[in-house]
């Protein structure tokens, strides 16, 4: 799928992929946004126009290209209240992971959730992320993060 794409997701969502900010390119060397839209009340179906932005998020190679453990980090996923439970989250998440496999040749996923958001936490483990072991207290130390942060992990098929 190349830049500025639609995929559908169900009769009402298209999930694509765009610039990560207002000076880049749709989808730069190291970095994508990739948003989830509300179809226009007006039946249009490419995703563009006026369409809302109902989720999102951004992600980013972490290594570098041909790295053992070069990997795909995910962060700021977001899906508005009123859109929940409605396969969005699931639909930018795999999107992410395409984009992973095709623009970097990846074979891992990352992300951080907050200990707290059990729903989150739920929906990447369904995804087949698993939580990462919390490590040391240097490690702790030297990402502080950690303290109130699960690190997750998926290896790409």
């Amino acid at each position: 799928m190349g830049p500025g794409a639609v995929t559908p997701v169900a009769a009402t969502y298209a999930i694509k992929r765009c610039a990560p900010n207002a000076s880049a390119s749709a989808v730069s060397v190291n970095r994508a946004r990739i948003v989830a839209v509300a179809r226009a009340k007006d039946g249009a179906k490419d995703g563009e126009g006026d369409d809302d932005e109902v989720g999102g998020l951004v992600c980013w190679r972490r290594g570098r290209a041909g790295d053992v453990d070069a990997s795909v980090f995910v962060s700021s996923v977001y899906v508005d209240e009123r859109h929940r439970r409605r396969g969005v989250g699931r639909a930018l998440m795999m999107e992410a992971e395409k984009f992973g496999r095709e623009a970097f040749g990846v074979e891992a996923m990352t992300l951080s959730v907050n200990y707290w958001n059990a729903s989150a936490i739920t929906m990447y483990r369904n995804l087949g992320y698993e939580i990462e072991p919390r490590g040391s207290i240097v490690d702790v130390v030297c990402d502080p993060l950690r303290l109130v942060q699960h690190r997750m992990r998926k290896t790409l098929d």
